[in-house]
């Protein structure tokens, strides 16, 4: 599930720290927002290059929330997602710093949303585009609390080093045994408002996972010799308890492009499968 309420609540909202505003008065029917993302140095690479696990969660975040909006008073939970980075932002100057998300809920049905996120550079060159799907339900306590059209507001960053800290660690990751092997441990600031795992927290894990496969070697951190290019994540149950373990295997490659499939469950959870992702990683040397 995407969940978009209080900011004290969302630590993976205070790391990112993106704004969002609603396009409009906030009565349309297919809601559109844009997001602002500026970025820090912890979460981009050596090239000022967001990766795809981090483009993962402020995809997922602003996706979800757009969704939301077109459902109430209900509201949504993610259940797949297809990112394609553009191949001319891989490399070079362009895709490189802030990032702006330009969103739009495509249909509204009884009990689906599909909404799509076109992601750009400063200079206006495509970064990413992604489409998402997502689920109606009637959450538990209502939707979030916010007032439309929904508006930026400051994002106040607890005085925790951790929020100052590359991806891996923010996100709890370590290494398996095996490259492809990655592991995240559940922590309260990785939680969403419902108390689940952030649907961008099991795609930070899976990225990692498919990336450690590519390179071979057991890792957990950033590979500046390959990246993901394409993700498709099916999101089958949420994930509680954790430790959150991302295995991944290969299914073929060609030329620099390798494709890669991989599972999450929640080994807490009597080993259940949170998601199923194809992922194209691409190596860079």
């Amino acid at each position: 599930m995407s969940g978009f309420g209080n900011p004290s609540e969302i630590g993976v909202a205070q790391y990112l720290l993106m704004t969002i505003e609603e396009i409009g008065d906030g009565t349309a029917l297919l809601p559109h927002t844009r997001g602002y993302f500026p970025g820090a140095p912890n979460t981009f690479d050596a090239n000022g290059r967001l990766g795809t696990d981090l483009l993962t969660c402020i995809i997922d975040s602003i996706g979800g929330m757009t969704s939301g909006l077109a459902s109430l008073p209900d509201w949504i939970v993610t259940t797949n997602l297809m990112i394609r980075r553009a191949p001319d932002s891989l490399t070079g100057n362009h895709g490189t710093g802030a990032l702006t998300l330009d969103t739009h809920v495509l249909r509204r049905g009884r009990s689906s949303v599909v909404t799509r996120v076109d992601t750009a550079d400063a200079s206006g060159a495509t970064v990413a585009t992604a489409w998402m799907s997502c689920a109606i339900l009637v959450p538990t306590n209502g939707p979030p609390p916010f007032n439309r059209p929904v508006k930026p507001f400051d994002r106040a960053v607890p005085n925790d080093p951790i929020f100052d800290t590359p991806p891996h660690e923010f996100f709890n990751l370590s290494a398996g045994s095996t490259p492809g092997l990655v592991s995240l441990t559940v922590d309260q600031r990785l939680r969403n408002p419902w108390g689940i795992l952030h649907g961008g927290a099991s795609a930070v894990v899976l990225d990692a996972a498919a990336r450690s496969l590519v390179v071979g070697r057991p890792t957990a951190e950033a590979t500046p010799e390959a990246i993901v290019t394409d993700l498709a994540v099916h999101y089958l149950s949420p994930g509680r308890v954790g430790p959150v373990v991302a295995s991944a295997t290969t299914t073929g490659h060609r030329g620099q492009d390798h494709l890669v499939r991989v599972e999450v469950r929640d080994q807490g959870s009597d080993n259940r499968l949170m998601a199923l992702a194809m992922t194209t990683v691409r190596s860079l040397d």
